[in-house]
């Protein structure tokens, strides 16, 4: 009965302390945390780098030699057992 009485007293004080202070602030919720007049960087960057992987990737492999399939291979050795 006792440590429900501690632990009622304990929330008690705790709700009593943050409202206490959440009256103290004020107008702590009525605007943005943080500034709206930034600029976003993340779509010009990201476009600026699909750009640039795009023009290395057709840039390596214009001169280069075709591919040959996955699949395909030149010899095969027999596992040597030591």
């Amino acid at each position: 009965m006792t440590a429900i009485l501690f632990a009622l007293a304990v929330v008690a004080l705790v709700v009593y302390g943050l409202e206490r202070n959440h009256r103290r602030q004020p107008h702590l919720g009525s605007r943005l945390a943080g500034g709206t007049d930034t600029e976003d960087r993340d779509l010009p960057r990201v476009t600026a780098d699909l750009r640039a992987v795009a023009a290395h990737s057709t840039a390596r492999h214009r001169g280069a030699a075709p591919r040959r399939p996955v699949g395909a291979v030149r010899s095969i050795h027999p596992a040597r057992s030591a």
